[in-house]
């Protein structure tokens, strides 16, 4: 369980890294004000979280994971 949680943690970030649509600025262009901290574990700022997308992820984390 340890390697899919750290797998779906590593998603959730790259997902951010890419500026995908699952985590976006609630604003505008605000990338420059959300920012990712790996060591933490948090990605903090003024976000708009999309959860079917995030929960998306997740899924297709688990499933690569799994086969």
């Amino acid at each position: 369980m340890n390697a899919i949680r750290k797998a779906c943690v590593e998603a959730i970030f790259r997902e951010f890294e890419d500026h995908g649509d699952a985590i976006r600025p609630a604003y505008a262009d605000g990338w420059n004000d959300i920012e990712a901290r790996r060591s933490l574990g948090h990605i903090v700022g003024f976000i708009d979280i999309d959860v079917a997308d995030l929960v998306d992820i997740v899924i297709d984390t688990i499933n690569k994971e799994l086969m």
